[in-house]
C-alpha cells in the first residue's frame, strides 16, 4: 500500500477495501479484522516512528455500531424488500460508517508488482481511490426529519458539507440520565443522636460519576508503534506489529519524526498489510451481532 497524498502525515487503511481489491472477492466492513502491518520502504534517510490506531473495543463502541447498523437495517426495510422482488439491489452494495475528516480522509491505496522492463514496477491497482464504496461519504445513507441526506460517521456531524450521523453521539442518547439534587430534608433529621452532616456526606460522596456521563472519549486508541530508521548503519530494518485487532477494518498510520514530530508522507513508502488467516474468505474476521441482524455477512 502507498499514501495517495504527500501533504499529510496520516493515512486510512479500509482493510476490507484492500483485500477485495487485491482478491477479487467482496469483504464487508462490520467485521473485526486481524492484521499486521510491516513498513516495506521509506525512501528518506531518516529515523520515522509509525503510529497504528485502530477503533476501541469497548462495549460502547461496538454497541454504537450494532445500534447504527440496526437503525439503518430498520429504516430501510421496505425499499430493501421492494428492490429484492425486482432482483436490482446493488451486488456490491455494504453499510458503511466512515471516517473520512480532515487528514484521515488520505486513504491508502493499494499497489501491486507488475514486472517491467524499465521504469517503476509497482503500479497501482486497477480500482481508483475514488471508485471504492469506503470512500463514497455517503454511501450508506437516510434523510433526516429537514429531507437532507444524512451518512454515518466515526468521527463527525458533517464531513465537508455531507451531513453525517456521528454513532457514538448517537448512541449517547440512549443512555441520558437526569439528577437532579435533592433538597428534601432527610428522613432522620428530628433524630438527636444522628449526625445531618454524616448523612449528607453519605448522600453526596459518589454521586459525581468518575468519568463524562455526557460524552464518550476518543473511540480511537494506540494499537502499536514501529520504527525505522533509513539511515542506520547497514540500512534500514522494519520489524512487523503484533497482531491487532481492528473493529470495522479501519486502521490509521500516523508517520512522526524521531523526535515525535508529524512528519508527511512522501507517497513512496510502502506498507505491507498481513490479514490473520481464517474462515471468513480466508482471513479471520468475526462478525459483530446487529440488534436487528448480522453485520458482516
Amino acid at each position: 500500500m502507498k499514501s495517495p497524498s504527500s501533504s499529510v502525515g496520516t493515512m486510512t487503511i479500509h482493510v476490507p477495501d484492500m483485500l477485495m481489491r487485491a482478491n477479487r472477492r467482496q469483504y464487508t466492513q462490520g467485521r473485526a479484522y486481524d492484521v499486521r502491518l510491516k513498513i516495506a520502504n521509506i525512501q528518506e534517510a531518516a529515523e520515522h516512528n509509525f503510529e497504528i490506531y485502530t477503533l476501541s473495543n469497548a462495549w460502547w463502541v461496538k454497541r454504537a455500531i450494532e445500534m447504527a447498523k440496526g437503525v439503518y437495517l430498520d429504516s430501510t426495510k421496505t425499499e430493501r424488500a421492494l428492490l429484492d422482488q425486482t432482483g436490482r439491489s446493488a451486488k456490491w452494495g455494504d453499510f458503511v460508517i466512515h471516517a473520512t475528516t480532515g487528514a484521515a480522509g488520505n486513504f491508502s491505496d493499494l499497489y501491486q508488482f507488475a514486472p517491467a522492463s524499465s521504469g517503476d514496477d509497482m503500479t497501482a491497482a486497477e480500482v481508483a481511490t475514488d471508485e471504492s464504496i469506503f470512500e463514497t461519504s455517503l454511501t450508506s445513507q437516510l434523510k433526516d426529519d429537514d429531507g437532507d441526506e444524512m451518512g454515518f460517521s466515526v468521527l463527525a456531524e458533517d464531513v465537508t458539507g455531507d451531513g453525517h450521523f456521528n454513532i457514538f453521539d448517537e448512541y449517547l442518547l440512549t443512555r441520558q440520565h437526569v439528577s437532579p439534587q435533592d433538597t428534601r430534608a432527610s428522613p432522620y433529621s428530628q433524630l438527636e443522636k444522628l449526625d445531618e452532616d454524616a448523612l449528607l456526606d453519605l448522600k453526596q460522596d459518589g454521586d459525581q460519576a468518575p468519568y463524562d456521563l455526557d460524552a464518550f472519549p476518543s473511540p480511537f486508541v494506540l494499537a502499536d508503534t514501529i520504527s525505522v530508521d533509513q539511515g542506520a548503519a547497514g540500512g534500514g530494518h522494519s520489524n512487523w506489529t503484533k497482531t491487532i485487532t481492528a473493529p470495522l477494518g479501519i486502521v490509521i498510520l500516523k508517520m512522526r519524526s524521531s523526535a515525535g514530530a508529524e512528519n508527511n508522507y512522501a507517497g513512496t513508502e510502502q506498507i505491507l498489510l498481513d490479514c490473520k488467516k481464517g474462515t471468513y474468505k480466508g482471513v479471520h474476521a468475526p462478525a459483530y451481532k446487529a440488534m436487528n441482524g448480522v453485520l458482516g455477512q
